[in-house]
């Protein structure tokens, strides 16, 4: 291949990744494609791509706005990306659904203080739907968002392997989870 048509294939990588998740922060792009940070700002000085006016968050739609679910989920997928085979957005309650290079398929579920019981109805919910069918096991695992750490202890959320507790300053720590 040559040059243009490697820059051309990896533009629109970034074109796709951004499209999918409308709004994501620029460290967080740098993070995802670390060597194309010219091929970013080719697409930014081209209009392709958005950059807020403080230069934290980058979209492909100027009116695009931010939610911090998913800016917590993407920094979570951010921090675990090397593990990552492919990922999308996911059906809500969840943010982020991922697979891994050694085949496990994982969900990223950010649950808001107060919301800890609607989030364990609708995965007691989707438990019932699957036991009616034994051939169907949720073999998924969950990492998932928390703002209080009080919260950890009121979700009982299947697959849950880690939690993550997001810090004022937006910053996450991760917590093992109980079996």
């Amino acid at each position: 291949m040559n040059d243009r048509a490697v820059f051309t294939e990896k533009a629109e990588a970034i074109l796709d990744f951004v499209d999918v998740y409308r709004v994501l922060k620029y460290s967080h792009l740098e993070k995802f494609f670390p060597d194309d940070k010219k091929i970013v700002e080719y697409l930014v000085k081209h209009r392709r791509l958005s950059v807020s006016p403080d230069g934290v968050y980058i979209s492909t739609d100027e009116e695009a706005r931010t939610d911090k679910t998913l800016m917590a989920a993407l920094s979570v997928l951010s921090d675990i990306f090397e593990k990552v085979k492919t990922h999308t957005k996911a059906v809500p309650p969840a943010q982020i659904s991922f697979l891994t290079h050694n085949g496990d398929y994982y969900e990223i579920i950010y649950v808001g203080y107060g919301m800890e019981a609607m989030v364990r109805a609708s995965f007691e919910t989707r438990l019932a739907a699957k036991m009616r069918n034994e051939n169907h096991a949720d073999i998924t695992k969950r990492m998932v968002i928390v703002e209080n750490a009080d919260q950890m202890e009121r979700l009982h959320i299947p697959g849950t392997t880690r939690f993550a507790l997001v810090q004022p300053d937006g910053s996450l720590t991760y917590y093992r989870a109980r079996s």
